[in-house]
This record gives structure tokens, sequence and C-alpha cells, in this order.
């Protein structure tokens, strides 16, 4: 499959995801890692994706805990997508600072997987936090 050809089906991987395609020169390249239930990954937020002057844009907080948490369920073998979520931006996070991202599994109701997930910098600040409702999808 070429990487701009399109494809048949919406939810195909052409690894070229802003945040875990190692495709995309412009992305996070973020890798996974399950503690006990959790689904870790730690990045660093270059500059160019600031909000205001060194701080990291809450969008972007927002979408790196949106990937760790549907990718909590994907890593597994669980076909899921995003359906809703929440940001809760705590304290300003700083660029050129590792972020370590951590997601869990609340409960399931039907087709949808509940979720939480956190944002922390390396002395445990957190800076932000998110809930997800992931739905179960067929492919």
């Amino acid at each position: 499959m070429s990487g701009d050809a399109p494809s048949e089906s919406p939810f195909a991987d052409d690894r070229y995801c802003l945040c875990c395609g190692e495709k995309n020169p412009l992305g996070f390249k973020m890798q996974f890692r399950y503690e006990g239930e959790k689904l870790l990954s730690e990045t660093l937020v270059p500059k160019e994706y600031q909000g205001f002057a060194d701080v990291v844009h809450g969008g972007i907080l927002g979408t790196l805990l949106d990937e760790l948490m549907v990718n909590l369920y994907w890593l597994k073998g669980e076909k899921a997508v995003t359906a809703e979520y929440q940001v809760r931006l705590k304290a300003p996070c700083p660029v050129n600072r590792k972020v370590l991202l951590s997601a869990w599994h609340l409960e399931t109701k039907r087709n949808i997987f509940l979720t939480a997930a956190q944002a922390e910098l390396e002395d445990g600040t957190v800076v932000a936090e998110a809930t997800a409702k992931c739905v179960k999808i067929k492919q």
C-alpha cells in the first residue's frame, strides 16, 4: 500500500499517525508499554507545539492522551475508536520537557470502553487528565 494512496478502510494504518506513526517526520513517534493494566508512554513536546510562550498547547496534550487511551485497546487486539473525550488541564506543561503519559480502563458498557488517562512531568506534577468513551468497531 502506498503512503499517499486512499485506503478502503477509514481505520487503516499507513504509519503516518501524528502521535505514533514512525513515517511522520513531524510526529511524536510515541512508543507504548504496559505496566500491569496501565498503558504508558513518554514524549518530549517541542516548541513548535506550544500555545503560550514555552508552554505546550492544551490541544496537543489532549491529542497525546487520546492516542494513549485508544491504544490501550488496539494493542490488545480490541479495535476501538474514540467517540468522545474530555480533557482537564491542571498546570502549564513546559515545552522540551519529558511528559509521562498513562491510561487505564475504567469499565465496559456494552460496546463502549470507558477510559482515563493523565499526563505528568518527571517531578510528579499532573499537567492534564482525560476521560474517554472508546467504541468497539468491526473491521
